[in-house]
């Protein structure tokens, strides 16, 4: 009987001294060198995908972006490809006779180009949107980054004087 009673006694013992499968008690301590501050960022979850809403978008004048962009074409530096934005959003190619552009529009720092092929012999000739990101514009020279290019891919442009006639 003492056998069972020390048995009893020590089950109750070690139960007692077990952690409870409820929830844990947190232990926190304040360092007072760290100041609570609160999170001034907006993020907003949309289809898990987190999207950090900003409000140092860079934003361009669409009167900068009127005019004849050049490049040289690639592999013959004496010949010149790009496009004319036109005031009233029409766009023109220049030089590359199977991509014609169509239309453009500015939204802050992105350069949308419509265009569609011609002369290809192609299933897929519809018309698409070329999203480009401006890295920098002034009077002179306009680089770009289109959105489905290799980081670090620059397409670089030069202002030219439009003879009328």
């Amino acid at each position: 009987m003492k056998k069972c009673i020390v048995l009893a006694a020590s089950l109750i013992i070690l139960y007692a001294c077990e952690p409870s499968s409820g929830p844990a008690s947190t232990i926190t301590s304040r360092d007072s060198s760290l100041i609570d501050v609160p999170d001034s960022t907006s993020m907003q979850i949309t289809d898990s995908v987190a999207i950090i809403a900003t409000t140092d978008t860079v934003t361009y004048n669409a009167a900068q972006l009127v005019g004849k962009w050049l490049q040289p074409v690639p592999g013959l530096d004496d010949e010149m490809q790009g496009f004319l934005l036109k005031k009233n959003g029409k766009a023109v190619s220049i030089n590359t006779y199977s991509l014609v552009y169509d239309k453009w529009l500015l939204q802050h720092d992105t350069l949308l180009l419509w265009n569609h092929a011609e002369g290809v012999h192609s299933k897929d000739s519809a018309a698409t949107i070329d999203t480009t990101i401006i890295k920098s514009l002034t009077d002179t020279s306009l680089v770009l980054f289109p959105i489905k290019a290799v980081p670090g891919y620059r397409e670089q442009y030069r202002k030219s004087i439009i003879h009328l006639p």
